[in-house]
């Protein structure tokens, strides 16, 4: 298999973990506002959410230095030689720190860590659309109006993944309270409402990737 496959391999893996754990993310949500249902079945639903969840951030990270690394082997991007292993290395820093908050979680004394990843995401959403409107006003030659597309396209996924974790900001304290069984009215509203609130940025990420893949086949 040469390299090529093999990106174009890794890279459609992304989508289908990514968008197929996403499902069950957002079908499983859906049983943990029911507060009709018992608090172990929500709280059962809520492991399958917190564990099917990690696919599609794992995947957000890894499709940027796949897409960017594909792109510049398909002459989509010009780039220097040290485009695609520093865009991997800062991809790998991602990932990284993804996975050490899911593992050691978001509080304690890895609290500022989380900081770090909200502002790092944000760093990721202007780069990409300053890069890409550049490239679109014909400033950045390298960058194919296909890509620069792309890149703007994924730089709203970020964003729209972050307005996520905005909306979920009153969900962890009335989700403690879930947890130990002390739910009532006012914590199952709090549920109910920040979880329905990131519902349609969670279908905005769909059509994005969609769009994406659309737009990497050439079917647009």
């Amino acid at each position: 298999m040469n390299e090529f496959a093999l990106l174009k391999f890794a890279h459609i893996l992304g989508l289908v973990y990514g968008l197929g754990a996403d499902l069950g993310v957002f079908y499983s949500s859906y049983v943990l506002c029911d507060d009709r249902k018992t608090t172990s079945v929500r709280l059962s639903a809520a492991k399958i959410l917190f564990a099917l969840d990690q696919a599609p951030r794992i995947s957000m990270t890894l499709m940027l230095p796949l897409g960017v690394h594909l792109a510049i082997r398909m002459g989509y991007i010009s780039a220097p030689d040290w485009v695609i292993p520093t865009t991997w290395a800062i991809a790998l820093g991602w990932l990284a720190m993804v996975l050490l908050l899911h593992f050691k979680g978001h509080g304690g004394r890895l609290g500022w860590l989380t900081t770090v990843d909200f502002g790092f995401r944000v760093g990721v959403v202007l780069t990409l659309l300053g890069l890409a409107f550049a490239a679109l006003l014909d400033q950045i030659p390298g960058l194919s109006d296909w890509a620069a597309v792309k890149l703007a396209i994924f730089a709203g996924l970020v964003l729209c993944g972050l307005l996520v974790r905005v909306r979920l900001r009153p969900f962890g304290p009335a989700f403690a309270a879930l947890a130990a069984d002390r739910a009532g009215d006012a914590e199952n509203d709090v549920i109910r409402r920040s979880i329905g609130g990131t519902r349609p940025f969670v279908v905005a990420i769909w059509i994005g990737l969609l769009l994406n893949t659309a737009l990497g086949v050439h079917l647009l």
